[in-house]
């Protein structure tokens, strides 16, 4: 096929792939609730309806605290990562309580988003559809795949302070050890909350 044949398909193409994101999206959304650390699950649920008018199809992927939580599960910042599945594009959402030194209080809440087109607006591939040299339903291939690369993760899922009494019973010490807490895969393939220490890494069900 030639490559104007190609730019003829891929302009057809164009005409009715609407609603996708081709450009990189920064906002940031007011929480409006009472200013205290959250559970992973209590983060998730106020940000779901941000998320939801972006795409109703989002899915989530993956979880982080790179501070760990405190005692009872509840953490400062959160990070969820998604796939926007019709719009073609990758969201990462920070749930952010800040602290103030002034009066040793919680402040604020803050609640980021960055959308990131799939692929990205100045790559080599959208380059290659534009010029012809690629197939526009070539392209959504590719993000399908990488919709692929991951798996989904539920909506509804067990809590982190449910998993952090799982990891104190198998010998997290939470007052001495600097811990992370993201999803991920247990050595059995899983679906699993870890805690990641310098050493050590603990293992608690998701699900």
């Amino acid at each position: 096929m030639s490559d104007t044949l190609r730019r003829i398909y891929n302009a057809v193409d164009l005409i009715f792939d609407r609603g996708v994101i081709s450009k990189e999206l920064h906002f940031s959304r007011n929480e409006g609730e009472s200013k205290n650390p959250k559970t992973a699950l209590q983060a998730f649920k106020s940000i779901q309806p941000f998320v939801v008018e972006l795409d109703r199809q989002a899915r989530l992927k993956m979880i982080v605290s790179q501070q760990g939580v405190n005692v009872n599960g509840t953490g400062l910042h959160w990070e969820f990562f998604f796939d926007l599945v019709q719009r073609r594009a990758q969201l990462i959402c920070d749930w952010v309580l800040t602290l103030d030194e002034a009066t040793d209080d919680y402040g604020t809440v803050s609640i980021e988003f960055v959308v990131k087109p799939f692929p990205a607006e100045n790559s080599p591939i959208r380059q290659m559809v534009r010029e012809g040299k690629l197939l526009h339903q070539q392209m959504i291939g590719m993000w399908k795949q990488e919709y692929r690369r991951r798996p989904n993760l539920p909506d509804k899922f067990r809590d982190t302070d449910a998993a952090l009494a799982d990891f104190i019973q198998q010998g997290l010490n939470i007052n001495k050890a600097e811990f992370s807490l993201s999803t991920g895969q247990s050595p059995e393939g899983r679906l699993c909350w870890i805690a990641q220490t310098k050493r050590d890494s603990y293992f608690a069900a998701f699900e």
